[in-house]
């Protein structure tokens, strides 16, 4: 009894912070101190009240991260010292405070069982929706819409709103495809995904999903190869008969009318590429302590912004012990993820199913490691919240690889 109470606990602890990240602009409705005050809610009864689950034992695999997140406050209280900034220091103490969160969602992670990742998944992008929904059409003084067309609310503005699909479908999906949950209930939660996708038209938002797809459809390959060349196969015909009837003049599609995302890919972003150039040559020149924190930035419109590329950012404002910091925890994950999965696959005796929700939260940890190369960095839950949730899964769900090591027991 005692056991199913903690898992409740941790359930509700993951499915809180995912909830947290999906209306991660919250905080300008109860201000930042209340949004931050909400994780603190949710650590305090994470550590409360299923006290057993956090011990004085640190598994290597949570020291390391412990590592670079030290590091990450040095590099910030060594750059506050050396450029007398106040603000840099207060970073460094938000830092601080992030990685305490981690420890609770990471701890809690590891009880969860697969299928848990598709109810918190689905969950989390039905409260999305939900916000978004009542706030455009009945709710209207929370609702935005920026002048080239992006939408959102002051849940999820423009630019955060995508974060809805882009990390969680790819659990729905692969519940629905290969862990036979209810497919009606699946295809609805995916739907307001992707609904929530395009009136965002985020071009990172649409990256990251796309990863999530092309992550999927291998492992169909590898679990399902008869059913994924069928779709293949259809998918091939349908293109086919497009093109055929597009080229004899039959215009089914109005060019005109495509979704603002196809417009904003096919613009382009010179000003990124200007971004990155100038924030190479403050990334050189701040070596080796940093500038401080958001001093890496770039002249748009006559008007200083950073530069979006948190790589370029957290070396050019917290210097080389920044950068090494920040490295370890955005590609660790994904490294031990490859070496587990290197390991899983000399097995002699494998069990396709102990993988398939991994994939996804693989998929989320490589998306966080591409949203950090287009924007920059943060200090801010509401963007940690999507590494520490993808980070937890990713080690709870690919550690199960190694469970069948031994082979099946008789």
């Amino acid at each position: 009894m005692e056991s199913v109470k903690s898992n409740a606990v941790s359930y509700g602890v993951i499915l809180s912070a995912c909830l947290l990240v999906v209306l991660g602009d919250l905080r300008s409705l109860i201000s930042p101190t209340g949004y931050w005050a909400l994780w603190g809610v949710v650590v305090l009864v994470g550590f409360l009240a299923a006290p057993e689950r956090l011990n004085l034992k640190v598994s290597r695999e949570l020291g390391i991260y412990m590592l670079g997140f030290l590091l990450l406050f040095f590099a910030f209280g060594l750059s506050a010292l050396v450029n007398l900034d106040v603000q840099t220091f207060y970073q460094a103490l938000k830092v601080m405070c992030i990685g305490l969160v981690f420890v609770c969602i990471y701890t809690h992670s590891q009880r969860l069982e697969q299928s848990s990742y598709f109810s918190i998944s689905a969950i989390s992008i039905c409260v999305g929706f939900c916000c978004f929904f009542f706030a455009k059409y009945f709710l209207v003084g929370l609702y935005i819409e920026l002048g080239d067309g992006r939408q959102g609310s002051q849940f999820a503005y423009p630019g955060v709103l995508w974060k809805t699909c882009a990390f969680f479908a790819g659990f729905v999906i692969i519940g629905m495809l290969f862990d036979a949950k209810n497919k009606v209930v699946s295809l609805l939660v995916l739907m307001a995904a992707l609904y929530v996708l395009v009136m965002d038209s985020s071009r990172t938002g649409f990256i990251v999903f796309l990863f999530e797809l092309i992550l999927i459809f291998l492992l169909s390959v590898h679990v399902r190869p008869q059913v994924t060349l069928l779709l293949c196969f259809l998918g091939l015909i349908a293109v086919t008969t497009g093109l055929i009837l597009y080229s004899s003049g039959y215009d089914f599609m109005n060019m005109n009318d495509s979704p603002l995302v196809v417009d904003r890919l096919a613009a382009g972003d010179p000003i990124r590429s200007r971004m990155l150039a100038d924030g190479l040559n403050q990334f050189e020149s701040c070596m080796p302590f940093g500038c401080g924190f958001g001093s890496t930035t770039t002249q748009v419109d006559g008007e200083p912004m950073v530069v979006h590329n948190a790589f370029l950012t957290s070396g050019g404002d917290m210097g080389a012990l920044g950068l090494i910091g920040l490295l370890i925890l955005v590609f660790t994950p994904l490294l031990i993820f490859i070496s587990r999965l290197w390991r899983y696959a000399k097995y002699q005796y494998k069990e396709k199913q102990v993988f398939i929700y991994s994939v996804a939260a693989f998929g989320g940890s490589l998306g966080f490691a591409l949203l950090l190369m287009l924007h920059p960095f943060s200090t801010e839950l509401s963007e940690w919240g999507i590494w520490m949730i993808m980070t937890s899964a990713l080690s709870v769900l690919s550690h199960q690889f190694l469970v069948g090591e031994q082979g099946p027991q008789s």
